[in-house]
């Protein structure tokens, strides 16, 4: 006659209500990320930052299939190059993902790693990423790697040329009075805060010729608090302190 098992021993093996909640959580996830994908696909071609994120999923999903498996195979090193390469997709993915960048993790990052508020240091780590995953020979990691490198490059390029337009848009602004009535009209919900929507109306009235992956730039720039929304002092901030004589506030 077999032992019954206890109840303490089978709630410690496999807790249910655990199971559905990681459930629900990975799903959620899921779920949000096909939704920015989807809706950044619909508002025109892809920004850098869309881009890096899908990549950093693209990193996560194959370099965690790979560990275990490069593991057990005794290949130590491309294990390890995997664990390092998901660990950056992780970076990666919360870095550029919709609201997942806190605001805890961003003061974080410009404490620990100053670069990465920049678009040419996102790019810098991008390609970097990209370089490691090629490493692995496989055409899964090549493609993966290839995309990494590719949006890297990208992101570079967007902060070189942003850096010059935002010199053309500080310029727009003659004087504090024209800076408010210019916020004041573009502040659509009157919240004293510009989305990526409305900032694009602003540019766009002040004559500047933006792309959106520069325009993605410009609000990565100027929203110092990481809440995705530039603040009208966080743009005045900026205003008056970046000098066009200077490198200093126009940095991207």
């Amino acid at each position: 006659m077999s032992e019954a098992v206890p109840t303490t021993e089978r709630s410690g093996l496999l807790d249910p209500s655990l199971v559905g909640t990681l459930a629900t959580g990975g799903t959620s996830l899921v779920n949000a990320s096909a939704e920015k994908i989807k809706k950044a696909r619909s508002e025109g071609p892809l920004t850098y930052r869309v881009m890096a994120f899908i990549g950093g999923l693209a990193m996560i999903a194959s370099n965690g299939i790979a560990i275990l498996d490069r593991f057990f195979s005794f290949r130590f090193a491309s294990a390890m190059i995997a664990l390092y390469n998901c660990v950056f997709g992780i970076l990666i993915a919360t870095l550029e993902g919709p609201g997942v960048c806190s605001r805890p993790l961003g003061k974080g990052i410009r404490y620990y790693c100053k670069f990465l508020e920049f678009t040419w240091g996102r790019g810098l780590l991008y390609f970097f990423c990209g370089s490691l995953q090629i490493a692995n020979v496989n055409m899964l990691d090549w493609a993966v790697g290839g995309w990494m490198i590719f949006v890297g490059i990208t992101a570079i390029g967007v902060g070189i040329a942003t850096r010059r337009q935002l010199r053309l848009l500080k310029f727009s602004v003659t004087s504090e009075e024209d800076l408010k009535e210019k916020w004041t009209t573009h502040d659509t919900n009157g919240d004293n805060a510009l989305d990526i929507k409305e900032l694009t109306a602003f540019v766009e009235a002040s004559g500047i010729g933006m792309s959106r992956n520069e325009v993605a730039a410009t609000f990565m720039a100027l929203d110092r608090n990481f809440d995705d929304k530039i603040a009208f002092e966080e743009f005045y901030s900026w205003w008056m302190n970046s000098n066009p004589g200077s490198d200093k506030g126009m940095s991207v």
